[in-house]
């Protein structure tokens, strides 16, 4: 039983630090993509997104 316990104690601790891990690295990969969202309208995803607005 203290097996388990200690395995499952384990289990979460490396759970807590991948979610710390990605809450340090989202601000950075959105920030990453910035540009790509504010180019120019004159892109086919622009048009195809748009295109699908009224669908």
């Amino acid at each position: 039983a203290e097996e388990t316990a200690s395995t499952t104690s384990t289990k979460q601790t490396v759970v807590n630090k991948a979610k710390q891990r990605v809450r340090r690295l989202l601000p950075e990969v959105t920030r990453n993509n910035v540009p790509y969202l504010q180019q120019s309208s004159g892109t086919p995803i622009y048009h195809a997104l748009s295109e699908l607005k009224g669908w």
